[in-house]
């Protein structure tokens, strides 16, 4: 049932987002017109809201009332759209990664491994990648894209840690193109790089990260990414394994 107009889509979007939770009036002014509502916004919104509800009737085959009652509901200050956790993606990715934290936490790299692959499983694309987001939105899928990619990163860790660097070299390939800048998934590339015996292949990557930071910062690499390019130098793997761990990795490691 999701809508064809943009607008509406905005709105799903932005009550999807916030599933199960308040989503407030003045929020959905300012994803949908900025700083400057029209005059007409509040009749304007209820009528968004009321083709929704429409719309989700029709698909569940349940009569309006039961929507507003159950599914897309007003509350003083908002509107608040139910939905099964268990049926939310979102949610459903949250919690593997909490799983997957707690375990990295714990020192079970092996247990949280799966978890971060079935989290990072769930994703398709940029999150709301076929919205045209406002403000709101803008910032909620920046927040999402930088938790997966964080995810990312510290799955990739962890596989290093384990010894398992062909599991990662074609995606870190791939996002090190993403990411032209990035020093950390060029820093874990070199590694996988290193660890899987191409160490040529691993000097080059730095050469190649450093003449564009040079060439589009006017800075040298970091600290950190040249003593790990010395560690590459003279082959000592169990120290540059750890590129890319936090303090609890490090300690499980130890």
């Amino acid at each position: 049932m999701t809508p064809s107009a943009p607008k509406q889509r905005q709105v799903l979007a932005l009550l999807s987002a916030r599933a199960n939770r308040l989503t407030l009036t003045e929020d959905l002014y300012r994803e949908l017109w900025g700083s400057r509502p029209p005059r007409t916004a509040a009749a304007t919104l209820h009528t968004y809201i009321g083709q929704l509800r429409r719309s989700m009737a029709k698909a569940l085959d349940v009569a309006p009332r039961a929507v507003s009652e159950r599914l897309l509901r007003t509350q003083p200050g908002g509107y608040v759209l139910r939905a099964d956790p268990g049926r939310y993606d979102y949610a459903q990715y949250q919690r593997l990664l909490d799983k997957a934290d707690e375990a990295r936490r714990t020192r079970q790299a092996e247990k949280a491994v799966p978890h971060y692959r079935a989290a990072l499983d769930l994703w398709r694309g940029p999150a709301l990648a076929d919205i045209s987001c406002g403000p709101v939105l803008r910032v909620w899928a920046e927040r999402a894209n930088e938790s997966r990619l964080n995810s990312t990163e510290k799955l990739i860790a962890l596989e290093l840690q384990l010894g398992n660097p062909l599991e990662v070299l074609s995606e870190l390939r791939e996002l090190a193109a993403r990411h032209p800048l990035h020093e950390n998934l060029h820093g874990q590339l070199m590694v996988a790089l290193s660890l899987a015996g191409r160490r040529n292949e691993a000097l080059e990557t730095y050469h190649s990260l450093r003449k564009r930071i040079v060439r589009e910062l006017g800075l040298e690499p970091s600290a950190r990414l040249t003593l790990l390019l010395q560690d590459i130098i003279k082959s000592r793997p169990h120290v540059h394994a750890l590129w890319g761990l936090d303090s609890h990795d490090m300690q499980y490691s130890a």
